[in-house]
């Protein structure tokens, strides 16, 4: 009888511990340490994009890949312009230093055998298909493997051992089903209840090679970082280098950044200008429903975010110097589901570009970090790897899967990032409720019409008068171009125990 409850006891404990890594829906993101270490280990590790085998470090990527090894040298330039701007607004920058003063990445990290790009996360961006239909490709969207730069090494017997904030994202376009449909492949993205999202269920199903093409790979860095101490009326500031790479074996291409103009060329080409004016009028209607690409042409390569409370910065709003909203003021509006005026429409560019996205409802200029491993200390570990705009985002991605999986219309509406976490501490948000048919119906909650209200923030953003708004000539940060807002929010950056572990890593 004994023998017989003990059975039991074991079963019921194996089921428990089975359920746990079971998905009650789709699973929209991979963030788990060990199974994202055994993606690592299995082919999916950041050397593997740049086709080396063996050590993962990156003084061994650095001297073996020569598409990585120029992807560095563009940062390093990228590093160096942005110095020298710095330091011709009379601001000195530090790679090594306790004082209170600013600091710049430094360059070495990227080519030592103290780090690596860690995998930190896997995303499921099947609702990215939308763009894919723009463009004619048939593909079913992107899968997104998140890498964040990460150290580890010994000293004096004890194992030194972080995380920077450093991220590439990158993309691999997702194959159609054999009919060209999408239904299998998003089906794949759900667990049966006797399946667990382990190594083997991912690497069988979703993240099945054969099914995935190489795209680009994205960058998204904290390059410069003043700190609080230093920078009293915000909080502490960082600046955030924002670019695409292609990669075709040993050769790198400069990519352009998905609506995001180039502010510099639109500014002194009143005839490019103009066109691209005429082409935001023509597509009001996608630039509403949050599905639209804007051409080549007008785009920018690189851009650089600023934080904190980047959502406030004028360096974020790249439309915003190249229209006024007088601009669009003939458009009609009564028929867009969340434009009502033109304040709006110029508000809904701005978020849609990189710099507006990465640094509205973001965590420190990241919306994807990703959690800490074992050998991180306690004291040093992130609790929470996503930002409010991604949990917020959630519900929405897995609506638009669930309806493809179904063979359904999915709601393609995608809410403004600066709206998307709006009141999370009352309800969630991006609810899912049920439609009159039974559907699940995306409920944008917070996301709600842009309307003048929230266009007005954007006219008193950064120009020099009221409500605890300056310029950045009133403190000498930084460039005069980069407005500032007054805040009291710190960015992401290696804490005093990073630096330490930093200085004895390059002794």
């Amino acid at each position: 009888m004994n023998r017989r409850l003990a059975l039991i006891a074991v079963i019921l404990a194996n089921f428990f511990l089975a359920s746990l890594a079971r998905a009650e829906g789709p699973v929209m993101i991979v963030d788990d340490p060990a199974v994202l270490a055994a993606l690592d280990a299995r082919g999916f590790d950041f050397a593997g994009i740049f086709d080396v085998d063996g050590k993962a470090d990156l003084k061994t990527l650095y001297d073996k890949a020569p598409a990585y090894h120029q992807i560095v040298e563009t940062i390093a330039g990228d590093v160096t312009a942005l110095r020298a701007e710095m330091k011709a607004g009379g601001r000195s920058l530090y790679e090594v230093t306790d004082g209170n003063v600013g600091r710049i990445i430094d360059m070495r990290w990227l080519k030592t055998d103290a780090a690596r790009f860690r995998l930190v996360g896997v995303v499921n961006r099947l609702d990215r298909r939308d763009f894919a239909e723009i463009r004619g490709d048939g593909g079913c969207g992107e899968v997104r493997f998140i890498y964040r730069l990460a150290y580890s090494f010994k000293k004096n017997g004890k194992v030194l051992a972080s995380r920077l904030p450093f991220n590439f994202n990158a993309i691999y376009s997702v194959a159609p089903d054999a009919d060209g449909g999408c239904v299998g492949v998003a089906g794949r993205w759900t667990p049966q209840l006797d399946e667990t999202v382990d190594i083997g269920w991912l690497i069988g199903g979703p993240l099945e090679r054969a099914g995935l093409s190489f795209k680009q790979l994205e960058l998204n860095a904290q390059m410069v970082r003043f700190p609080s101490g230093q920078e009293t009326e915000f909080g502490g500031q960082a600046a955030y280098l924002l670019r695409i790479f292609g990669i075709d074996g040993e050769t790198v291409s400069e990519k352009p950044l998905e609506n995001t103009p180039d502010v510099a060329l639109l500014s002194e080409d009143a005839a490019l200008k103009a066109k691209l004016s005429d082409y935001i009028s023509a597509n009001v209607a996608a630039v509403d429903l949050g599905v639209y690409e804007i051409p080549d042409e007008f785009l920018a390569k690189k851009v650089v975010s600023w934080s904190t409370f980047g959502s406030a910065r004028q360096a974020n709003h790249p439309f915003t110097p190249l229209f006024h909203p007088a601009d669009f003021s003939g458009l009609d509006y009564s028929a867009l589901k969340l434009l009502r005026t033109p304040e709006a429409l110029v508000e809904r560019l701005d978020n849609g570009a990189c710099q507006g996205c990465h640094q509205a409802s973001s965590t420190a200029g990241f919306h994807f970090i990703g959690l800490d491993d074992k050998t991180t200390s306690p004291l040093n570990r992130i609790e929470v790897g996503i930002s409010p705009h991604l949990h917020a985002e959630m519900p929405r991605r897995e609506a638009w899967l669930r309806a493809t999986a179904d063979g359904k219309e999915p709601n393609r509406l995608r809410p403004a990032v600066l709206r998307a976490a709006g009141r999370m501490e009352r309800r969630p948000r991006g609810r899912l409720r049920t439609g009159r048919d039974g559907d699940a119906v995306f409920d944008a909650g917070g996301c709600g019409p842009l309307r003048h209200d929230l266009a007005m923030r954007r006219r008193h953003r950064l120009h020099g008068a009221g409500d605890g708004i300056g310029g950045a000539a009133e403190t000498g940060a930084m460039p005069a171009a980069q407005g500032q807002r007054k805040d009291v929010f710190r960015p992401s950056m290696p804490d005093r125990l990073d630096r330490q572990q930093r200085h004895a890593a390059f002794q």
